[in-house]
């Protein structure tokens, strides 16, 4: 039996996962999001969980991942390549862990 920590089988959701990715998909739904995730937001949106965390999110077929950003606006919500540090574009910039960081994450910015 093989265990996929991301998953977009219903079947392993629970109640509060369920909720949010309702909310998600709200905010999707009323147009809520940043200009940097309209931009980036390929085809076949879809919500996941990530087992291991709890995390929901929504993901598109490029594997970009959107959250509910601190202004309640779906936005992109990153991974440094170099140094796996995670957040949204501005807090990679604001904080980063390396070099990198900065740069990776200034593409995602207007």
């Amino acid at each position: 039996m093989t265990y996929d920590i991301v998953t977009d089988d219903w079947k392993n959701f629970g109640h509060r996962e369920i909720k949010a990715a309702i909310e998600l998909l709200n905010l999707y739904n009323e147009n809520k999001m940043t200009p940097v995730a309209e931009e980036y937001m390929g085809e076949h949106l879809r919500p996941m969980l990530n087992r291991h965390s709890g995390w929901v999110f929504l993901t598109d077929d490029d594997n970009h991942v959107f959250l509910a950003n601190h202004e309640g606006l779906l936005d992109i919500f990153l991974s440094c390549p170099n140094c796996g540090n995670e957040g949204f574009p501005e807090e990679l910039i604001e904080s980063p862990e390396c070099e990198e960081c900065k740069e990776f994450a200034t593409q995602y910015t207007y």
